[in-house]
């Protein structure tokens, strides 16, 4: 039986010392219900029923400090606030439209499903990747720590290395000097030029592997962060554009990074048959097509090299090694439920290596003055 009335519109229940066994678990019967305040309580998850409130507009959970998981939310959604909930690994928004979004001090936060997962990385994958890209790294791989700087949550933690899946962009951070040699285009600095070559009758351009090594600027204490990267189809015009929410810096000053990314041309169907247009490649890249890559990391991180190689579908390549570092980036990012990037304006954000603290750039021309 449902202690609340059906009409109600509103519930606040901010600062009742709630526990799991205390919150209320049946919301079901509350079809008028548009805002939920649950601020400053005890529960580790919230009932499954949260997802039953077909007009819910507003959820505001910011200081619930046990918070772990967030169940499926409805599409209704258009604000939600989960502030300084330094236990929230886990929220489920693939229905989100967008809206306003708040996770600030969320730093444990891993998956939010429809928008990006992490995943650790298993030693043996980081050693399938350095072996088939004939890299090495300068620490015993479980020796090894980051700093992983998180966008939306505003937050910065030293962690072992993590894979980053986003749509259909598959990402590894590894702390090496070098790009793998077989790329088949090298550039030194942040811009590397292609023209796509002929293709046999039966092969078609399916995505491209991207490689980045940057690092710190050695007499800088801070930077502004905001990694972009940008590949321009100049034949056809139209670009593709990427802000990772998530970006890894090496712990120690002198050390390099290598972010080798994996871009799949795929649209998402999403559990109604619908397939997701907010955000997709266009698979339109042909033999002769222009591209260019730019690569931004931000200010005070000095990009070093960069490089791409095209992924095809052939059967005659089923062996190579693109291939076979396409299959160790897809296992390590085996969650492929990511219907769409966050759309939003470029954030900048300040990092002060030294006390790890992450704030954000307010004003775009704050940010801007630093930019070269």
């Amino acid at each position: 039986m449902n202690i609340f009335p059906a009409s109600l519109q509103e519930l606040d229940l901010r600062h009742c010392n709630l526990s799991d066994s205390m919150i209320p678990h049946d919301f079901r019967g509350l079809f008028l219900l548009q805002t939920l305040k649950l601020c400053g309580n005890n529960f580790t998850s919230l009932p499954a029923s949260i997802g039953n409130l077909p007009k819910l507009t507003e959820l505001w959970l910011n200081n619930c400090k046990r918070l772990e998981h967030i169940p499926e939310l409805q599409s209704s959604l258009e604000t939600f606030h989960a502030n300084d909930c330094p236990r929230l690994e886990f929220i489920n928004m693939k229905f989100w439209r967008g809206g306003e979004l708040n996770l600030q001090g969320c730093r444990n936060l891993k998956c939010l499903q429809g928008f990006f997962n992490l995943e650790p990385l298993g030693v043996d994958v980081v050693e399938k990747i350095l072996g088939t890209c004939g890299l090495v790294t300068e620490k015993p791989f479980p020796a090894v720590e980051v700093h992983i700087i998180n966008n939306l949550t505003r937050t910065a933690i030293i962690s072992p290395l993590q894979a980053l899946c986003e749509k259909s962009i598959y990402s590894i951070f590894l702390p090496v000097k070098d790009i793998p040699t077989w790329f088949s285009h090298q550039n030194e600095g942040d811009t590397i030029s292609l023209q796509v070559p002929a293709l046999d009758r039966d092969c078609k351009v399916t995505g491209f592997l991207i490689s980045v090594v940057y690092a710190w600027e050695d007499s800088l204490e801070s930077c502004y962060l905001s990694p972009n990267i940008t590949v321009i189809n100049r034949t056809r015009n139209f670009d593709w554009m990427y802000d990772p929410r998530v970006t890894f810096f090496p712990c120690e000053v002198e050390q390099d990074m290598m972010w080798l990314s994996c871009w799949l041309f795929e649209n998402e169907i999403n559990e109604k048959g619908v397939v997701d247009m907010s955000w997709r490649f266009q698979d339109e890249v042909e033999e002769g097509d222009q591209l260019d890559v730019l690569i931004d990391m931000g200010f005070g991180i000095v990009v070093k090299r960069c490089g791409i190689h095209l992924l095809y579908h052939h059967n005659d390549l089923q062996g190579s090694q693109s291939n076979d570092i396409l299959a160790a980036i897809s296992h390590a990012c085996f969650s492929r439920h990511h219907g769409r990037f966050m759309m939003s304006s470029r954030l900048w954000l300040t990092f002060n290596r030294n006390c790890h603290e992450v704030t954000l750039t307010r004003r775009w021309y704050d940010a801007q003055s630093f930019k070269r």
